[in-house]
């Protein structure tokens, strides 16, 4: 049970935290349901801040809303300025969720100084607003977040590192990982080679296998993992077997195409489906090393 928990929170950490790889893919599909953006240009700005700097919560509200619609390099000095002077937790979230909609370059400064603050709310947004930065300066400042003193935050920079494609950062994710960090195995297994692969059994037994999991489900769900590596991880979790393993490779059975040429993804998935058949649909499977 308790390795199912970890499972879960780790997966619903990866799905809250994930950030798109490419400032063009951030903005959601638009909702024909849904009510229309307002319309907004530059030549409207300086009425918008006259609304940010407003002692009525909802004016200011209302203006990061629409300087996030701008989506401009012009609206992240209002909004820095607008979180140095000391606001409301409500406001200071918005406004840190502006700038990663935003996400400018020129926003990394107060950003990082937000990687201070006293919540650890308000850092955990910094970093995701930093994550969703194309800037070499943000790998070193999420790598950071991995010696946060609050876990979650940990957990969501082990994650940003994973969704920026950090691979320099793998050697840092795995002393992480051996710290508890169990979000740095879904980093890991988005990052990492067939040698990283090698080094990640190495924790079967030792970590909770739900967490061991989502580690192997990333390494398996990636293109540019060589197939006879992904072999290697489903032999390797046949070896633990188990309930958990059985529902995991059928799970990752489904995702393959009904019909494909490809011979060596027709080897592979012969290879999960015989796997599968191997493991008994009741029982606890084989106990790989020590720990829990």
């Amino acid at each position: 049970m308790r390795h199912l928990l970890v499972l879960f929170l780790a997966l619903t950490a990866a799905t809250a935290f994930a950030q798109p790889a490419r400032r063009a893919a951030r903005r959601p599909a638009a909702n024909a349901d849904a009510p229309a953006a307002p319309r907004v240009t530059m030549a409207d700005l300086e009425s918008i801040l006259t609304r940010l700097r407003s002692n009525d919560a909802d004016q200011v509200r209302e203006a990061i809303e629409l300087l996030t619609i701008l989506d401009a390099p012009e609206v992240v000095p209002p909004l820095a300025e607008l979180i140095r002077a000391g606001q409301s937790d409500v406001i200071t979230d918005r406004a840190i969720g502006a700038l990663e909609q935003v996400a400018e370059p020129a926003a990394i400064e107060v950003l990082t100084e937000l990687l201070n603050h006293r919540r650890a709310g308000a850092r955990r947004r910094a970093y995701a607003a930093l994550a969703a930065i194309e800037d070499p300066r943000v790998r070193p400042l999420l790598e950071r977040g991995l010696r946060d003193s609050d876990r979650s935050v940990r957990g969501a920079a082990a994650l940003a590192l994973g969704e920026i494609g950090a691979k320099p950062s793998l050697d840092l994710l795995f002393r992480a990982f051996e710290r508890n960090v169990v979000e740095a195995a879904i980093a890991i297994g988005k990052l990492g080679d067939a040698a990283a692969v090698e080094r990640y059994h190495a924790f079967l037994g030792q970590e909770p296998l739900g967490v061991m999991l989502t580690g192997y489900d990333a390494f398996l769900r990636r293109a540019d993992v060589p197939l006879a590596t992904k072999k290697a991880i489903v032999e390797r979790l046949g070896e633990v077997a188990g309930l958990a393993v059985r529902r995991f490779l059928q799970d990752y059975l489904a995702s393959f195409p009904e019909r494909t040429r490809d011979r060596g993804v027709r080897e592979l998935q012969q290879l999960v489906e015989q796997t599968i058949a191997r493991i008994p649909e009741s029982g606890a499977g084989v106990r790989v090393g020590g720990g829990a």
